[in-house]
């Protein structure tokens, strides 16, 4: 019993840990709370469980076109809202995030309604000895590891990545080096939305999609990033 637990937790701790790094990413850079973050999550699993739902199409195929969509979202967000208030206080931005999440969260829920709603696959169960394993939870944790992976590299090895990691360490410093500062922002706050759009796509596979989890997701990225 104990093993099964300790195996779940790890499981999940994976997919916890991949819906960190996209906000941790955003603050670290930005200096910016997203509280879109949560609600970027949900949207994602939303979109992933109606293509499911209607369109038969599976999660995992679901996941890079939903990413990308929500890239371009928090591309627009950033660029055309939060760009303007970038240099204030913090709070100045929390505040600017929260209005935004609330719009998205009403948006969702007139949309959508606040019903759960979760995708479930018949992948089978891998059994060792007493431990059961769902596959579907161990493709979630391998996608979720290897989103982190490839967070990891792209700011590791790419022209982006480093210009990037220029700007988190001294922004004037990369303005002076021709690094086009707030474009820098926008796409990192896209990757952001890109990670929370992944994450909703595995998300909807492990747990029930609604808007009521918004909160619940967001305060997970909090634990991670403390």
């Amino acid at each position: 019993m104990t093993s099964q637990i300790l195996l779940n937790g790890l499981m999940l701790g994976a997919i916890y840990a991949c819906i960190a790094v996209g906000f941790s990413l955003v603050w670290g850079v930005l200096n910016v709370i997203n509280m879109m973050h949560g609600a970027f999550i949900i949207l994602g699993g939303y979109l992933t469980f109606f293509a499911w739902f209607h369109l038969k199409i599976h999660p995992f195929l679901m996941l890079l076109p939903v990413a990308l969509l929500l890239f371009v979202i928090g591309y627009f967000v950033q660029s055309s809202m939060i760009n303007r208030v970038v240099s204030k206080p913090v709070l100045t931005t929390l505040t600017l995030t929260f209005g935004l999440e609330m719009i998205l969260y009403n948006a969702m829920n007139l949309a959508f309604s606040a019903t759960p709603r979760r995708i479930v696959l018949d992948m089978g169960v891998v059994n060792l000895g007493e431990l059961l394993l769902p596959v579907d939870r161990i493709a979630s944790m391998v996608l979720a590891l290897a989103l982190t992976l490839m967070l990891y590299l792209t700011l590791r090895t790419s022209k982006i990545g480093r210009a990037i990691v220029a700007v988190r360490m001294d922004r004037d410093a990369a303005a002076l080096m021709g690094i086009n500062v707030r474009q820098i922002y926008a796409i990192t706050f896209g990757i952001g939305a890109f990670m929370a759009g992944a994450c909703g796509a595995i998300v909807a596979v492990v747990f029930p999609v609604s808007t009521s989890l918004t909160g619940l997701f967001l305060g997970k990225a909090f634990v991670k990033l403390s």
